[in-house]
């Protein structure tokens, strides 16, 4: 999984402390995401620092071939931000595998269904010969 980095208003201190926060925390995110290939994976992760309220604005943006997921959380700590981010995009991947999981059973089992048809059209005609 690619991860890019964007951030606005922030020191040096913090920018290292949230890239090293955010790639400590991203395998959980990955071991969620063995179905799809490495490249076809992309995280873009934002924050952003609010002088006035002393707080922080995190937001992951998880792009997958077939859908992007989007979290954002704010926070007055680093850690915290991107904590309760990634918890929001890791209960929106659940949801979306189990989608997928769900529409892929569907779809086996109305092909079998259109299987046992035939067949049983086949052995029709072949037993009126």
């Amino acid at each position: 999984m690619e991860i890019t980095f964007f951030h606005k208003n922030l020191t040096k201190k913090e920018e290292s402390t949230f890239v090293e926060y955010v790639i400590s925390k991203a395998d959980s995110i990955e071991d969620l995401l063995q179905k799809f290939a490495k490249d076809a994976k992309l995280l873009k992760v934002s924050i952003e620092k609010f002088d006035k309220h002393d707080a922080y604005e995190v937001e992951f943006c998880l792009v997958l071939p077939v859908k992007s997921i989007v979290a954002r959380e704010a926070s007055h700590s680093i850690t915290k931000a991107v904590d309760f981010t990634k918890d929001r995009l890791l209960s929106q991947i659940k949801k979306h595998m189990a989608i997928l999981r769900r529409d892929r059973s569907h779809r086996s089992i109305r092909h079998s269904e259109k299987i046992k048809e035939e067949a049983e059209v086949m052995i029709d005609l072949h037993s009126s010969k």
